[in-house]
């Protein structure tokens, strides 16, 4: 922070800032301008993680009007996220330059993603697919991960074209779990209403599975004493885990060591119990069966260092005390 204050004051004194349709810019990034504006995006976006994160560091009971503006340990709030709003401003300014250098779709400057949105969110009459509109940070997000996933295969061509023995290093680092085949997995859902009483079903049906009954046989004998219960078939298929939905992502761990025979309760305490009969795939992959396992962690491996070796090189100039 220390030094973004040094670099305000040498610069205002020495150069104009530069204008951009006839407005002043707040800095500029590698020569590119951008606007206050464009960090608030970020620090408003950050002001929820940057205030629990004082909380909790500094046991805070409330945040009052002072909270952003009161030292703690020599920084205030307002200064800690400035500073984490320009490190995030200055890397997507430069993954944008990047970009462009090697023919991406992207803004003829970061500013005007704004001119973007303004237009995306404009009704047309059209039929658009994706979302109607966008708030500045979802906009930003939803363009700049666009062009992030360009860039990685740009450079997964050229300059970050991996040989074959590190692609295998990489696979062979890989935990055995990831490694897996896609599986599908059949059996029958036992499913009652009474969460209250999942102890008291679970045992029931789980002992009389132990015993060999078929689970028709299981449902005939135990209807009478829960007359809730019922049965379904089910097909549970990997490749179509919601990443969204919680129980979804917990059952699809408990289906990956399934064997035919499992038991698997239902996640988060619903009254649920599967019964697995017949399991396909989930078998562990050789490297010849899942080279792009290998290839994606190394393209988000070695992009994160590229980027971060750009943003260190980025000429980064303030023609005004920035600040959130």
């Amino acid at each position: 922070m220390i030094i973004i204050v040094l670099a305000v004051a040498l610069l205002t004194a020495c150069s104009p800032p530069p204008a951009y349709n006839g407005r002043k810019a707040a800095g500029v990034v590698n020569g590119e301008p951008f606007f206050q504006e464009d960090l608030n995006v970020y620090g408003l976006e950050l002001r929820a993680a940057v205030a629990k994160h004082y909380g909790a560091k500094y046991n805070l009971s409330g945040m009052g009007a002072s909270f952003w503006d009161t030292k703690y340990d020599g920084t205030t709030p307002r200064e800690t996220i400035t500073a984490l709003a320009m490190d995030d401003l200055v890397r997507n300014i430069v993954l944008i330059q990047e970009a462009r250098r090697r023919g991406i779709d992207a803004p003829k400057t970061y500013h005007d993603l704004e001119t973007e949105r303004t237009e995306w969110n404009t009704p047309t009459g059209e039929i658009v697919y994706g979302p109607k509109t966008f708030a500045p940070a979802e906009y930003n997000s939803y363009r700049i991960s666009a062009i992030r996933d360009e860039l990685k295969t740009a450079l997964l061509k050229k300059e970050l074209s991996p040989k074959e023995s590190q692609l295998r290093e990489i696979f062979a680092a890989i935990p055995d779990e990831m490694k897996r085949a896609p599986h599908t997995a059949f059996g029958v859902v036992f499913k009652w209403d009474d969460a209250d009483r999942n102890g008291e079903v679970i045992a029931a049906v789980e002992r009389e599975l132990r015993m060999g009954l078929l689970p028709e046989g299981v449902f005939n004998k135990l209807s009478g004493s829960f007359p809730d219960l019922r049965t379904e078939d089910f097909e549970f298929n990997s490749r179509y885990v919601s990443k969204e939905d919680a129980y979804d992502q917990e059952l699809a761990q408990l289906m990956a060591d399934a064997v035919p025979g499992s038991v698997i309760r239902g996640p988060q305490g619903w009254p649920a119990l599967y019964y697995v009969q017949k399991k396909e795939g989930g078998y562990a992959l050789a490297f010849e069966e899942a080279p792009l396992l290998a290839r994606n962690k190394w393209i988000n491996e070695q992009f994160d260092l590229f980027l971060d070796k750009r943003v260190r090189k980025a000429r980064v100039k303030l023609y005004t005390q920035v600040e959130i």
